[in-house]
C-alpha cells in the first residue's frame, strides 16, 4: 500500500475509495490512513488534499453505488426476490427502515467495512429518497474522510503500532452491530412489518 501511495498518490486514495463505495470490497481505508502517515513521515503529499480526495471520491463512489442498487439491483429483488425469501411485504419493510433510518444507516455505517462498500447500493435497492440520501451521503463522506484521515495524519506512528490491534477491535464492534441488527429485526419484523405496511401500502378507500 506505501508503495502504491508513493507511486499514484492521491489518485491511488481516490480510486481505491471510490471502487471501494461503489460495492466492490477494496481497502479503501487503508488507503487513507497509508497516505495519512506517508504524507506526516515525508511531506510529500499534503494531508488537507488527501481528505479531500478520500471524502470526494467516497461520496461519489456512494452515488455510483446508490444509482445500481436502485436501477438495477431493485428491479432484479422486485422480481427474483422470492427466491432468496425476500417478498414484497420484505422489500417494503427495507424500504420502509430506510426511509425513516436511512441517514443513520448512512453515517454511522462509514465506520463499518461492510456498510461503508454496500451500505448505498441498499439504500438504492430499498429507494432512499434521492435528495435524503445525498444530504446523509455527502455529510458521512466528510466526517470519515476527515476523522480518519486527520487522525491518521495526527497519531500516525500510534495507528502504525496499533493497526492490527484496530483492525480487530473494528472488526468485533462492526460484526456486533450486525449480529444485533439483524436480531433485533429478527425478533422485531412482526411489528415493523405492521408498521411499515401502515405507512406503504395505499389506505383502502372507505
Amino acid at each position: 500500500m506505501s508503495e502504491l501511495i508513493a507511486h499514484y498518490g492521491y489518485l491511488a486514495v481516490f480510486g481505491l475509495i471510490a471502487v471501494q463505495c461503489l460495492g466492490i470490497p477494496l481497502p479503501g481505508e487503508a488507503a487513507l490512513i497509508a497516505a495519512a502517515i506517508y504524507a506526516q513521515h515525508t511531506h510529500r503529499l499534503e494531508i488537507g488534499w488527501i481528505v479531500a480526495a478520500a471524502a470526494v471520491a467516497s461520496a461519489l463512489g456512494s452515488i455510483g453505488g446508490y444509482a445500481i442498487g436502485r436501477y438495477t439491483g431493485h428491479p432484479l429483488l422486485v422480481k427474483h426476490g422470492h427466491r432468496v425469501g425476500l417478498n414484497e411485504a420484505r422489500m417494503r419493510l427495507g424500504e420502509f427502515l430506510f426511509s425513516v433510518h436511512g441517514g443513520k444507516i448512512l453515517l454511522f455505517g462509514r465506520v463499518v467495512a461492510v456498510l461503508r462498500t454496500y451500505g448505498a447500493m441498499l439504500a438504492g435497492v430499498y429507494s432512499m429518497p434521492p435528495t435524503r440520501f445525498l444530504v446523509f451521503n455527502g455529510i458521512g463522506a466528510v466526517i470519515w474522510g476527515a476523522g480518519i484521515g486527520y487522525a491518521a495524519y495526527g497519531f500516525g506512528e500510534l495507528f502504525t503500532h496499533l493497526a492490527g490491534v484496530l483492525a480487530w477491535v473494528v472488526l468485533f464492534v462492526g460484526a456486533g452491530l450486525v449480529i444485533a441488527s439483524v436480531l433485533y429485526l429478527k425478533r422485531q419484523e412482526g411489528v415493523l412489518q405492521a408498521q411499515a405496511d401502515a405507512v406503504m401500502l395505499p389506505s383502502e378507500p372507505r
